[in-house]
Order: C-alpha cells, then structure tokens, then sequence
C-alpha cells in the first residue's frame, strides 16, 4: 500500500521552508497501480515530507490546505530519452539553446529528462540554467556529445564531436566528458535514426570498444547509453554492459531475452514513428515514401511487442526533437498498443524511468523524502493513459509552475 508517511505540519519560523498540504480527489500510487481517494500530500520547501488519506492525516490548524479539487496527483513524469539542446549559445551569450522547448517539456509534465546527446554541449548549457533557475525546464541528466565511430551515426547527428577509433581514445573520451560534467554517457552501438531492414546486421563499434566505453563510464560512476538497432548491434551492446538500449528497433528474440537476463531497460522511443508517419501523410509525400515509414512503423511496433512479452524492462523516452517537444507523454499510448497496461505505462514514465537514471530516491513515486515534483490531470489514467496528454498543473521541486486547475493557488 502506499507509504503513510504521516509528518504533522508545526508553525514555520522565520527562514524554515514553508510546509503546506495539496488535497486532490485521487491520489496514484504507482509502485503498486492503485488509487488512493481523498488523499493529501504535505510538502516542505522542495520535499514531500506527508502523503495519505484526508480522514486520517492530522495537519496542524495553521497548515494551509491547496485544493486542487477533482484531479488525479500524479508524480512528475520522467521522460528517459530527448534531445532539448543544440549548438553553442550565441553571441555574447545571449541565448540558451532549448530554453522554449525545455518550457514545453515542463509544461507538458515532464519535471525530469535524460537528454542522450547535444552539439558543443548545448545540453550542459541548458541545465546549469535550469538548475540555477535562470530557465524554467526540467531537471536535466546531460550526456553532451554522443560516442561512437567514424562515419557511423553518432558521428553524423553530433558533427564529428565524439567520434573514437579504438578502445584507449574511447577511454580517453569517456574521462574527457566526466571533466565536463556529465551526468551519462550514451553511444552508438549500430542502427539508423529510424530502423531499417539494412540495420539487421550491422554493428559500428567493435565489442571491445563498447566494453572499454562502459567500463571506464562504470568506473566514473555514469551510466551509459547504447543507440542500437538491429539484433547485433543491441547483442554486443549488452554484453558490453550497458544499461540501457535505446530504440531496438528490430530486436529479435535472442536479443530480448539477452536484456532481460543482464537487465538491460529497453527505451522504444515509439510515438516517433507515428509522428513521421502522420507529418509525412499530411504533406503528401510520394506512395513509396510513406509505405517504407509505414513499414518502418509495423516492424518498430512487432520488435517492441517481442520485447515486452518476453519481459523484457521498459522505460519511456520519446526522442523529442524527432517528434516536438511538449508531445512526451503521447510515448505512453503507444506502450499500452505494445501491451503494457495503463499502470504499467505510467510506472514506464515515472518510478521505471527513475530507477533508470538512478533517482529512484529522489523522484518518481509520491513517497515522504521524495523531492514534491508533482503534476495533476483531471480524471483517471488508469482508465485512459491519454489524459496525461494534456496536464494542466505541474509543481516542480516544491513550487507551482503551471497552474489551469480551478480553485488551487
């Protein structure tokens, strides 16, 4: 059940962070995918430090109480794989690449991002901004340039800037993006942008050099990342010892339950698809066009369906850029087409995500001790996961950044 954490609310005195309760018709609690009614979540500063039933959680008399009325309290969602920045700031400074869309993404609910790859570290950029709340966005885990080899596609989407030739300079790469503070390394094991038949076989970087890119990650304490398409490129990227595989596009059986025995998080990245397809459909591109994304789309789906089935951990990421930022959580319909349930959806876009990025303490469940990045929808997304396609009150780190929900501060 979900955790009572009953703390009651004491009068602040001068310079305390301000302790108030939100109180929502229903509460989710999504380690477990059930709903809690009438429920209360008491907040400190940027902290959760409460969370239960209005009946049975005492609050001091000088606790002010926000009603949000008839909504669904939600934690922030976590958004496993974008692209919110790219290219140098310009002149002077002046500007920060992302900073609209970073307010999209914010905007659409989704208080945390893994953004796996930017040009001339735009990302690092954008997220010591943010931290520093100089740009309204999500809380941002950066990976800066992309790994991978030379002319593969790594190297064509981040210009060149993290290309290695073999396993001392992947080594040597890996400790370079450390000094620049990264928070994940992410690669190119093999695979186009957009999977294709002609990516079943193929495989950009040796095993070796794979293995010397995540030990060296492993080492520093980051986490790493692996584009990979085809079943070769997704099997040698495992036995590399990545933590997660993003796309798989064609994922084949062997390679599923490869995943599944090391515990590899498979991030599909599906609504990309649907958004090409639909984007191609209205600006009526050629007949054989569209039947190559339609194809492209039918074996995405078929391979995600594989993996889910045969088990295999699920996050959710979306690649926006591919797709536009502010459209994240249109990824979590598509989970459910691959045979997640509503429930298990949200957890892929929430707790799953956190886990992933290694801020399961901090984030993705609404739990005392857990940081109050917090959103609500009106209605039910058990019932309907597209609810979370329009959120119209999202509180991040304890204070409210977007509010449409009548009645509430």
């Amino acid at each position: 059940m979900l955790l009572l954490a009953v703390a009651a609310a004491l009068p602040c005195a001068s310079g305390e962070p301000e302790r108030f309760a939100l109180h929502a018709a229903r509460l989710l609690d999504v380690e477990h995918g059930t709903v809690l009614e009438d429920a209360l979540v008491v907040v400190e500063g940027e902290t959760i430090v409460g969370v239960g039933p209005r009946a049975t959680l005492v609050l001091a008399a000088e606790t002010r109480v926000d009603d949000l009325g008839d909504v669904t309290l939600l934690p922030g969602l976590v958004d496993a794989h974008v692209h919110l920045a790219w290219g140098a700031p310009g002149a002077g400074g002046a500007e920060i690449p992302g900073a609209n869309e970073a307010l999209a993404t914010l905007n659409a609910g989704i208080t945390t991002v893994r953004n796996l790859g930017s040009t001339a570290f735009a990302d690092l950029t954008l997220r010591d901004a943010i931290a520093a709340g100089t740009v309204p966005g999500p809380r941002m885990l950066v990976a800066g340039p992309a790994l991978g080899a030379p002319g593969g596609t790594c190297d064509g989407v981040f210009a060149g800037e993290g290309v290695v030739h073999d396993a001392a300079e992947a080594r040597a790469r890996v400790r370079e993006l450390a000094e620049r503070g990264v928070d994940v390394v992410k690669y190119c094991s093999g695979g186009g942008v957009l999977a294709t038949p002609v990516d079943q076989d193929v495989c950009e970087l040796p095993l070796e050099i794979q293995r010397a890119i995540v030990a060296e990650a492993h080492e520093l304490g980051l986490r790493v990342a692996a584009h990979a398409q085809g079943p070769r490129a997704i099997r040698t990227a495992v036995e590399a010892g990545v933590d997660s595989i993003e796309h798989g596009g064609l994922i084949d059986e062997a390679a599923a339950k490869a995943m599944k025995e090391h515990g590899t998080v498979l991030v599909p990245t599906l609504h990309r698809m649907t958004w090409k397809l639909e984007q191609a459909e209205r600006a009526g591109a050629p007949v054989e066009a569209l039947a190559q994304l339609e194809e492209a789309a039918r074996i995405t789906l078929a391979s995600a369906k594989r993996a889910v089935a045969l088990g295999v951990p699920i996050a959710c990421g979306t690649d926006a850029t591919v797709l536009p930022h502010g459209l994240n959580a249109r990824e979590l319909s598509e989970l459910v087409r691959i045979g997640l349930t509503p429930a298990q959806a949200v957890r892929a876009a929430t707790i799953d995500a956190a886990r992933l990025l290694g801020l399961e303490a901090e984030i993705g469940s609404i739990t005392a001790k857990k940081r109050a990045d917090l959103i609500a929808v009106r209605g039910n997304p058990l019932d309907d996961v597209r609810l979370l396609e329009d959120v119209p009150w999202v509180m991040q780190a304890g204070k409210v950044v977007k509010n449409a929900v009548t009645g509430s501060r």
